[in-house]
């Protein structure tokens, strides 16, 4: 091989390294942007970008309108306030503990916690949907169980600030100690305690399974505006509680339901659903507990230890 011809080759290898090394660096810039994205997501108050390297459930419109036809064959849930007691903790919390007559004294039971929206402090609110849902006969036949339903006490209560948080948890505490203490009432099954809640109370949610992340057998925020898992550190730390999250995808905090399941996908949550209502907004907690299997699901959830 003449030394031109050498040359050109030997130029020709070192030119094609050069853009090998240059797209390499771009990529790796790149995946670096994406990753810092995610990160910003979590803080900022912009809509943030979410790479959906999962997929979740997308509900259709039909079938959403299928749920509301469901919830609207029940009209409406009255009288709760003649079957949820009204109760105030000793710390000053107010809350509804719901006790069906059916349940045997003695025999452990499931408790659902609920948590309600900013505003919604009635029993009655969306014709007694959420709330009123866990009495109906056709839940507690198949699924009998207790419900605790903690109160704001003023709009300007927040399940997510520290106190307020203490609050909630003492009185579940002290919940589960009178009716395990008390051999004429049916009991608490405590490996069976499940969280939900909408809106601020799915914010809560969020926040309550991240500080007490071995009390609670399963976990179901709706439309939760924040306080899911942000990085991969927290979501780790609650990856063992199974999780289903539902959102609507016109509702304001759509990025962070569907970025706490990203996140929590990631890291290898085993059981972890997301719902996302194509075209809905916030409001779903009136027939979102509705959709088919959920119920079954959460029901045959027992608390696990984290690995």
């Amino acid at each position: 091989m003449n030394r031109s011809v050498e040359s050109r080759a030997c130029s020709n290898i070192v030119s094609e390294s050069h853009i090998a090394r240059e797209q390499y660096r771009v990529f790796k810039y790149s995946l670096h942007i994406v990753l810092a994205l995610l990160v910003f997501s979590s803080c900022s108050d912009k809509k943030p970008v979410v790479v959906e390297r999962y997929s979740p459930e997308k509900i259709s419109p039909q079938s959403w309108k299928e749920l509301k036809a469901i919830r609207d064959s029940y009209k409406a849930i009255t009288n709760l306030d003649s079957i949820y007691k009204d109760r105030i903790h000793s710390n000053g919390l107010p809350y509804h503990i719901y006790e069906p007559e059916s349940l045997s004294p003695g025999k452990p039971y499931p408790l659902v916690i609920f948590l309600h929206g900013h505003s919604d402090l009635a029993l009655d609110a969306h014709r007694g949907f959420p709330k009123g849902i866990w009495s109906l006969p056709s839940v507690q036949a198949k699924h009998p169980h207790m419900l605790f339903i903690p109160r704001h006490r003023t709009i300007d209560d927040n399940w997510t600030h520290e106190e307020y948080r203490t609050m909630v948890i003492d009185a579940l505490d002290s919940i589960i100690a009178e009716f395990n203490g008390n051999a004429s009432s049916p009991n608490i099954d405590v490996n069976r305690i499940y969280l939900t809640g909408f809106s601020q109370g799915a914010m809560g949610t969020w926040d309550y399974i991240k500080h007490y992340p071995h009390k609670f057998a399963a976990a179901c925020p709706l439309s939760a505006l924040s306080h899911g898992p942000r990085n991969e550190s927290e979501a780790r730390a609650i990856k063992h509680i199974p999780t289903w999250i539902f959102c609507g995808s016109r509702d304001e905090g759509v990025n962070a339901s569907r970025l706490s399941y990203q996140i929590l996908k990631t890291v290898g949550a085993p059981d972890v659903t997301y719902h996302e209502y194509i075209d809905h907004g916030h409001v779903i907690d009136d027939f979102a507990y509705f959709t088919e299997g959920f119920m079954d699901w959460l029901f045959d959830q027992k608390l696990q230890n984290s690995p």
